[in-house]
Order: C-alpha cells, then structure tokens, then sequence
C-alpha cells in the first residue's frame, strides 16, 4: 500500500465536484400559474403511516378553497375532523365532541403534528422569490406531465419536526396530484387527490359552519 500512499493523499486533497444545480424552471411556471388560480375542490386519501403501527391508516376526505383565504377540510365519511379558514382564522372542528378550537393563521402553521403543516396553504407561496424565501428545495424531477418536489421548509422549528415535505403536481394543469409530509420519527402522513376541479363555481356557504351548541375554545399553539 505504501507506493500508493502519495496518490491516495493527492485524490483527497482534490476539491469534490460540486453537485448539478437543480432545474427549477419546472417550479417556477408551476408558482406563475397559481395566479390564476381563484378556487378548488377536490377528493382525497390520506394515508397516515406510523412506526408504531404494522399498516398504514387510510382516511378519504375532501376539500374546498376559495382565494384568497377560505378553505374547508374534511375528513372521513361522515367528516371526523373539519377545518375551517376564514380570513385568517381556523377552526378545528371534531363534530362528535360538539368542539371547535380556534388559531390564527400564524399559529396554526406553528401547530405541525395534528394539522399546522398538514394544512397545504392555497397557493404555496406568492411568487418564486417568496418560494425560496420560505423553502429549501431538496429535489425536483420530472416525469412526462408529472413533477416531483421536495422541499423543506427554512424556518428551524419546521425543521426540527419535519425531514421533507415531497409535493407531485400535473405540468399540464398544474393541480396538486400527491402531498405527503415526512417527519424526523420516521412516520409520515401523505394525501393523494383525485377529481380536483378548479375554479369552477360552488357554494360558498360551504366555508359557513353552524356553531350551535359547540364550545369554541381557543387552541394552544
């Protein structure tokens, strides 16, 4: 081994080729295109994985949005848990308890483990700078009409809970196809979506929620 001792020094002494920088362009026609978006609904399955459990939890859901800032997610079938935006308020809602926590919108974000990061805010971000501002972008892929991101988001305290947040949107329509946040524990909570219609007219009373008889208490953050 001694005579290749000198060039074994020179090769770790090289500089490591630096890595291919991403392709974002992708995402950046993807972010311009939420511009135009002024609403959506859509079907989903959330599949909840967690160390502790052999299989998976699978849960069907629903949702609406409204820009700039009406949003209602449901899920199961009857609705076991329901989130209401309006403005910047949410309500977490669970019908069979008759309860309802309120959070501002800053708060909730904060929430991560039951739904803060869960919550997939319409659009993502305002334009490709605010993008970066608010992300790291791990990955990008792209596949026929389909692309794979992951991102991380930059705020330290996400961090520490979050390992990736792996987002596939359609090039074509640009509509969401999979959200699926990993965390640090190892377990991770991915929502598939199906029939997404966007702006297309419905009722807007569907973002009204009758309160009657609930207690309305105002989350921990």
């Amino acid at each position: 081994m001694r005579p290749f001792l000198p060039l074994f020094c020179i090769l770790c002494a090289l500089p490591a080729r630096p890595a291919e920088p991403l392709d974002l362009a992708p995402v950046r026609k993807w972010l311009a295109r939420q511009d135009e978006l002024r609403s959506v609904e859509a079907d989903f399955t959330q599949i909840r994985a967690l160390r502790a459990l052999r299989d998976p939890i699978t849960t069907p859901g629903h949702l609406w949005f409204s820009a700039p800032d009406s949003l209602r997610w449901e899920l199961g079938e009857p609705a076991r848990t329901i989130v209401v935006r309006k403005g910047d308020t949410y309500y977490l809602i669970q019908p069979a308890k008759k309860k309802a926590e309120r959070y501002k919108a800053e708060s909730m974000a904060k929430k991560g483990g039951a739904m803060g990061f869960a919550m997939m805010n319409f659009p993502i971000a305002k334009d490709f700078a605010d993008f970066n501002r608010q992300f790291e972008t791990l990955a990008v892929s792209v596949s026929s009409d389909h692309c794979h991101l992951e991102i991380l988001p930059r705020d330290a305290q996400a961090q520490k809970f979050l390992q990736a947040i792996k987002l596939d949107f359609d090039t074509a329509s640009g509509h969401l196809l999979c959200f699926e946040l990993v965390t640090r524990e190892g377990s991770s909570l991915r929502n598939d979506f199906a029939n997404v219609r966007m702006n297309q007219k419905f009722d807007r009373r569907v973002f009204e929620y009758d309160f009657t008889g609930y207690e309305i208490v105002d989350g921990k953050n």
